[in-house]
């Protein structure tokens, strides 16, 4: 695979290291287009066409476009996101990977759309895991549901989901509870007959 440089005008600095990474959905078809033109004041880092290729518009020690309004996020993003001195959200685009998959609303990714996002989740030099890998719902509570998607990445890589996490956990626990259970009959046991 590689990445097709494509670069877009809509971007601004960043001081931030980037420690994580925001999927989008782009519901619409002329993307390219619309994420490199000046009018739209949107872009991303990446983009990922319904084809696979992978075009680069922004490079990563830049700020994209996008995830551009908080709004209402919930757990996740808020675990991930940084807060400036005053106590204000910072834009995700300055300090995640921001990348837009081409789709319309009802449609999900495209295999080749998986196979070109899990060979650029394995370029990054930080570690994909469930707190560094938001979706656009994360940080704004009105976007696309792309759990669905997320997750389906997240089985690729080889990384737990969070459900999945939290299962095995309590699976351990009902095991370890069974044990202190006969552990405890056995010291009541000798207690008793003693």
């Amino acid at each position: 695979m590689r990445i097709i440089q494509f670069p877009s005008p809509n971007y601004s600095s960043s001081v931030y290291k980037k420690r994580g990474v925001q999927i989008h959905k782009t519901l619409g078809t002329d993307s390219l287009e619309w994420l490199c033109d000046p009018r739209s004041n949107a872009s991303a880092h990446y983009l990922i066409a319904r084809n696979g290729d992978i075009y680069q518009l922004v490079q990563l020690k830049n700020r994209a476009w996008t995830a551009g309004k908080i709004s209402k996020p919930n757990k996740r993003g808020k675990e991930f996101m940084a807060k400036d001195f005053e106590g204000k959200w910072i834009k995700p685009g300055f300090y995640a990977v921001q990348i837009e998959v081409e789709g319309l609303l009802n449609e999900t990714y495209t295999e080749q759309q998986y196979k070109s996002l899990i060979w650029l989740f394995k370029t990054f030099d930080f570690e994909i895991s469930n707190n560094s890998f938001l979706t656009h719902k994360d940080t704004c509570w009105y976007k696309p549901n792309l759990e669905k998607e997320r997750t389906e990445i997240l089985r690729r890589l080889g990384v737990e989901s969070q459900e999945e996490e939290i299962k095995r956990l309590q699976e351990m626990i009902i095991v370890l509870t069974t044990q202190v259970i006969q552990l405890y009959k056995k010291i009541l046991f000798r207690i008793t007959y003693s």
